[in-house]
């Protein structure tokens, strides 16, 4: 009984190798992955120019990462917190839905992100990522904290 046990043993093994192995093979050439690594959940917001040489600003979801505030972050149903607010201000205010500004991504916020990504013509899945930071539209702000109109970040 021991041997038959050991035998198994080896081949789980042999096997759980075989597959990190294979996954990180697959998670080495994958081309999404070079292009935007996520750091994790959007938990704050920043405000900041929504090109390199506007005065004009824009308040988007961030999280905070090796000291700083990276936008490469999440949200999905379920989260909570300040990022998931400032996503729902702007799906308020920018794509006129009539939402609650909770910071509670519940079904509501998950319908008025799809409509969101219908009407920029991305992925509509109702999940928050790269393809939402770079393509929504956010409220746009003067300097004066004066709100004018929406705009998308601009590289």
């Amino acid at each position: 009984m021991s041997f038959r046990l050991g035998q198994r043993l080896r081949s789980l093994l042999a096997t759980g190798t075989l597959t990190a192995g294979l996954l990180g093979g697959a998670v080495a050439v994958a081309p999404s992955a070079a292009a935007w690594t996520y750091v994790g959940h959007c938990s704050a917001s920043q405000t900041i120019s929504y090109t390199p040489t506007s005065s004009q600003l824009i308040k988007v979801p961030v999280t905070p990462y090796n000291g700083v505030n990276n936008v490469r972050c999440w949200m999905d149903y379920g989260s909570t917190g300040n990022g998931v607010r400032i996503l729902q201000l702007a799906l308020q205010s920018c794509y006129g839905r009539s939402i609650a500004v909770d910071g509670d991504f519940g079904p509501a916020t998950r319908d008025a992100l799809k409509y969101a990504q219908r009407q920029e013509g991305i992925t509509a899945d109702g999940l928050y990522g790269e393809e939402g930071f770079k393509n929504l539209k956010w409220p746009r702000y003067l300097q004066d904290g004066t709100r004018n109109g929406c705009a998308s970040y601009n590289f």
